[in-house]
């Protein structure tokens, strides 16, 4: 655990209360510095969190994940951290992978490692779920002229010193394919790793859905 210290794990959180203890717990196994931005949820999360031996930051209404993404980067950058990790709060994420990442981010040459479902795992995935991130990624890739193969992956490791470079001002899904554009025009350094997301019931509840492909879309074109 000492090595893994100046990694920082980032969760953007809205309304997981059912959740979010036991994510917590299995993390602080691992890491000791847990950033979560709970972005105005409206269950018990924030009664949840303020129990926890966590870095909380709240909005105070909700802002999009995008927003809270922007928020993590921004306190993190001012920390002692070396490197973050950003992880899902709806407990899909595998803690080893998170594990993975930050060896992997602190040996590195990547300025940023990108998460993929679609290198080793890509059989878990939902058909609809699949087409979306497809697509996604397929429009993503043309906008940065870079070649990934999952855009809209919420696991990254970012080195520190990398923040500066990066600019996120959507709000919602799309800030992903925002990052990505921001890591094209300032030629950062980039790899992937694969990811092994187990997709419950609740996790599909809360993630991507056919609708927010288009609104991704939508919001690619005014990048």
């Amino acid at each position: 655990m000492e090595d893994l210290a100046k990694v920082y794990i980032l969760i953007p959180l809205y309304n997981e209360a059912t959740v979010i203890e036991g994510l917590v717990k299995q993390l602080s196994s691992v890491f000791k510095n847990i950033v979560i931005v709970n972005d105005g949820s409206t269950d018990d999360s924030q009664e949840i969190l303020e129990k926890l031996d966590i870095h909380l930051i709240n909005h105070p209404i909700n802002m999009g994940q995008g927003s809270a993404i922007s928020t993590g980067f921004n306190y993190i950058y001012e920390t002692d951290a070396k490197a973050l990790i950003t992880f899902d709060a709806d407990g899909q994420h595998s803690v080893e992978d998170a594990k993975i990442f930050a060896y992997e981010i602190l040996k590195s040459e990547s300025d940023i490692i990108f998460g993929s479902r679609f290198l080793e795992h890509s059989e878990n995935i939902p058909f609809l779920k699949k087409t979306v991130l497809t697509l996604a990624s397929k429009i993503t890739n043309l906008f940065s002229k870079m070649e990934l193969t999952d855009t809209h992956n919420g696991m990254k490791a970012i080195k520190k010193d990398s923040l500066a470079k990066i600019n996120i001002e959507i709000d919602g899904y799309a800030f992903e394919s925002e990052l990505i554009q921001c890591v094209s025009k300032k030629n950062l350094k980039y790899s992937e790793l694969p990811t092994n997301i187990v997709y419950t019931e609740y996790s599909k509840a809360k993630g991507q859905s056919l609708m927010n492909g288009f609104i991704i879309l939508e919001d690619l074109i005014k990048l």
